[in-house]
């Protein structure tokens, strides 16, 4: 470009217009650069742009790196606790049910009905099964089960249909010299009857065969607890129809019903401890339960509710195996939770304890 083409007039007013005015230029410039960077700042930071740069309000980044665990796919209650809280852990309740007790069958004797019950006798179970009359007239419904010995070998209890009750005494004469109480004829020489006696009183009991109730050991008779056999003196008139089957895998629609065992160094071993006398001895006694304690834990520690815990029966035999603990409970958070202890033993008695469960952090 030659010289002559060049605007100095022009040059110098842009040299004159740069001298009066760089100051505000200046101050231009850094305002425009602040506000630019000011938007950058806020974008970065409030938008899903800073959470993928890793930018984020107060501290929280920092806090992420810090505990891995507390992030949005955090389990438990769901949240993310901030300011360096811990994540809440979801608690776990345990409940405990009562155990379920063995209930009387409903049953009402429809007026006018001359034989309210049907006796089944299961020889191969030693158990006996009561049945009650229903609205058609079937004995179609079960009521009370019995635990029973039937005929050793050789002395095996006969077995048929549609027997009739008929002779009932308090105290009969057996074969072997013994006398069983309440006894009620079924069938020529056999009965229904307690276990022997020595003599016809009630504190003579045989207690060797007391304790073998519910397996093989008679003459051929029935033999079942006092409890029983009067139940039966008492509610099936005579004439009642008594079968007698064998079926031992199945006992019966109720069941067979433990027998309790007598110590034969009890003091009180020469009598039933279902006998209803007002004289026996073993109403004295009951179900016990030892060693029932409030328990003291930490949070997240477990809890053996039986340690040290043990129960009896009637009889003073070892029942802790029976034992059923029930409540609602968590060792997840601190709390003190009531806890119920409860054990039945053979002949219906129940011993219960409750004991609190404190949890501590």
């Amino acid at each position: 470009m030659s010289k002559g083409n060049i605007n100095y007039k022009y040059l110098r007013r842009r040299k004159n217009w740069f001298q009066r005015n760089w100051k505000a230029l200046i101050i231009y410039i850094i305002l425009i650069l602040a506000v630019l960077g000011a938007g950058a700042f806020v974008c970065i930071r409030f938008t899903p742009l800073g959470s993928k740069l890793g930018i984020t309000q107060g501290n929280e980044s920092k806090e992420n790196k810090a505990s891995p665990g507390a992030d949005n796919n955090a389990q438990g209650d769901g949240s993310n606790k901030n300011n360096g809280e811990q994540q809440t852990k979801e608690v776990t309740w345990i409940d405990l049910k009562e155990p379920e007790q063995q209930k009387e069958v409903s049953y009402t004797v429809p007026a006018g009905v001359a034989y309210p019950y049907h006796i089944k006798v299961n020889r191969a179970a030693n158990c006996v099964t009561v049945y009650g009359i229903d609205e058609s007239g079937s004995y179609s419904i079960p009521v009370k089960a019995f635990a029973a010995s039937c005929g050793r070998a050789g002395e095996e209890t006969i077995t048929g249909e549609n027997y009739k009750t008929s002779d009932m005494y308090v105290w009969r004469l057996m074969v072997d010299n013994t006398y069983g109480h309440y006894a009620y004829r079924i069938s020529g020489g056999y009965l229904f009857h307690s276990v022997p006696y020595l003599k016809a009183a009630n504190n003579t009991l045989e207690t060797e065969e007391y304790n073998k109730l519910g397996t093989f050991a008679s003459l051929g008779c029935v033999r079942m607890c006092v409890r029983d056999v009067l139940w039966l003196y008492e509610n099936c008139p005579q004439g009642t129809t008594v079968d007698i089957y064998d079926d031992a895998a199945n006992p019966g629609p109720l069941g067979k019903p433990e027998s309790i065992k007598i110590p034969l160094d009890s003091p009180n071993a020469g009598w039933d401890p279902t006998d209803p006398d007002e004289t026996n001895p073993w109403h004295k006694e009951s179900a016990t339960l030892s060693g029932v304690q409030d328990i003291t834990v930490k949070v997240g520690d477990t809890v053996d509710f039986l340690k040290g815990v043990t129960a009896k029966d009637t009889c003073g035999n070892d029942i802790t195996d029976k034992i059923a603990v029930s409540g609602r409970y968590t060792t997840d958070a601190a709390g003190e939770y009531t806890m119920k202890y409860q054990v039945t033993d053979a002949i219906g008695s129940i011993a219960t304890a409750e004991m609190k469960l404190i949890v501590t952090k």
